[in-house]
């Protein structure tokens, strides 16, 4: 399968953005929840690339369970790659008659919700479990996620 690495790339930014908003002392969903914030000035340059490399592994693996076709072509990559041209041709006609079904936007929202529920929602909540957190805490932490994987789930399955 071709997949735009450029997009993939672009949207690795997209946690980074929302965060930066999302976390800011000043904006209006931390002056509603009144929790404690990191200073985005504070972070540093080093621990920045280290949150954009994280990003990029969140987009990559959000990928695998975005895309459907993805599982399809992964059945048959070893052959492919050892050079088995029925294995070749029957993915190529596979793609070539379903490659583009559900790749649009809303499907992709749809399964990054799933993934923030799945995932997000369990880590988030032991994590304010175990250091004694609010449900506040939860609720501003999980909504972050929330629509920050709904947002990379649109993204990868429309462009990348």
């Amino acid at each position: 399968m071709n997949l735009n690495y450029l997009a993939f790339f672009l949207i690795a930014f997209i946690p980074l953005i929302i965060g930066g908003y999302w976390y800011h002392p000043k904006s209006f969903i931390s002056k509603y929840s009144k929790i404690e914030f990191i200073d985005l000035r504070d972070i540093g340059f080093t621990k920045a690339i280290i949150l954009f490399l994280l990003s990029l592994i969140l987009v990559y693996g959000y990928i695998n369970l975005i895309i459907h076709q993805m599982g399809f072509y992964e059945l048959f990559f070893t052959d492919i790659m050892m050079g088995n041209q029925e294995s070749e041709s029957i993915v190529k006609e596979f793609l070539g008659k379903y490659g583009d079904k559900h790749r649009h936007f809303g499907h992709g929202v749809f399964h990054g919700a799933i993934n923030a529920f799945v995932f997000a929602l369990p880590f988030v909540s032991m994590s304010a479990i175990l250091d004694k957190r609010s449900k506040k805490y939860i609720i501003h932490h999980f909504l972050y996620w929330l629509i920050t994987s709904m947002i990379i789930g649109g993204c990868i399955s429309e462009f990348v």
